[in-house]
């Protein structure tokens, strides 16, 4: 994608104030994202834009009642870490961490919120175009115990979504500390997963696999590096969204009006529509 994009940008928000079941209050910096993610392509980034405000309206379980100081959602920010760091030449690490051992505090759809508030935060006020971005799960404290707490069909949704419409390229996946049963765990979601996403996904008994694939020294401290501590980021991003919790409070925001959305661009052709094209280094 070119640097200067602001005839792309524009040409969006055109495209936008066109459709009535889309919202126009987004960013140049969120607008610049889908557009960096997609390669450029303007087709691409408005299906993408379609999706990502379509779901947002279909999923309330993740995107309403999303108050930051809700002691509820404040447990959940407590126990589980979403954090970024830029590595390689111009790579974006993305790391969840649940810090939950007896997984007596989950309550999965608190957990979902909670990493919908960050997403929402990271799309507004992260100013980076990374060349790919490294996802990396840390299974530390998951266990079998943690299938009846969780809504494994939503999960399934959700991550479809996650693929489909959010504004990320997907470069590298690392799960991490991974139990001697992950293949058990894996096989729950893996049937939703596209293929190029099967690919490029790596398991580790260790989190100091990552050495092989990031420089060592701009891994966080958790992981051997000279990063800042996953724990101090966590809490600089939670400082954040509370301070801007009344853009947190609003549910409908950036959701499509499915009253208004056209017939042939159904809810349900969103939901199962066909897995951008990623491209896989």
């Amino acid at each position: 994608m070119p640097q200067d994009s602001s005839h792309d940008v524009e040409a969006i928000r055109e495209w936008l104030a066109k459709e009535s079941h889309l919202p126009t209050d987004f960013g140049d910096l969120i607008l610049k994202k889908f557009l960096h993610s997609c390669y450029g392509s303007l087709e691409k980034t408005k299906k993408c834009i379609d999706r990502f405000c379509t779901t947002r309206a279909t999923m309330s379980e993740a995107y309403c009642g999303r108050d930051p100081l809700d002691p509820k959602l404040q447990t959940a920010f407590e126990i589980t870490s979403v954090v970024t760091y830029p590595v390689n030449d111009n790579d974006e690490l993305l790391i969840h961490q649940l810090d939950d051992p007896n997984l007596e505090k989950l309550v999965f759809y608190d957990l979902v919120k909670t990493f919908t508030i960050q997403a929402d935060n990271w799309l507004q006020h992260h100013d980076f175009l990374p060349d790919g971005h490294i996802i990396v799960f840390d299974l530390k404290d998951i266990s079998l115990k943690i299938l009846p707490k969780v809504n494994i069909m939503f999960f399934k949704d959700f991550l479809v979504f996650l693929l489909e419409g959010m504004p990320v390229r997907v470069k590298q996946v690392h799960a991490v500390n991974c139990p001697s049963y992950y293949d058990k765990l894996y096989s729950l979601i893996k049937p939703v997963l596209p293929a190029e996403i099967c690919n490029i996904i790596n398991f580790h008994t260790s989190s100091d696999a990552l050495h092989n694939f990031i420089d060592r020294k701009q891994l966080p401290l958790e992981y051997g590096g000279e990063a800042e501590s996953i724990k101090v980021q966590q809490r600089h991003w939670v400082k954040t969204i509370e301070e801007e919790r009344a853009t947190y409070l609003n549910d409908n925001m950036w959701k499509a009006d499915l009253n208004k959305k056209p017939r042939s661009n159904a809810v349900e052709a969103a939901m199962t529509g066909s897995f951008r094209t990623l491209s896989i280094d």
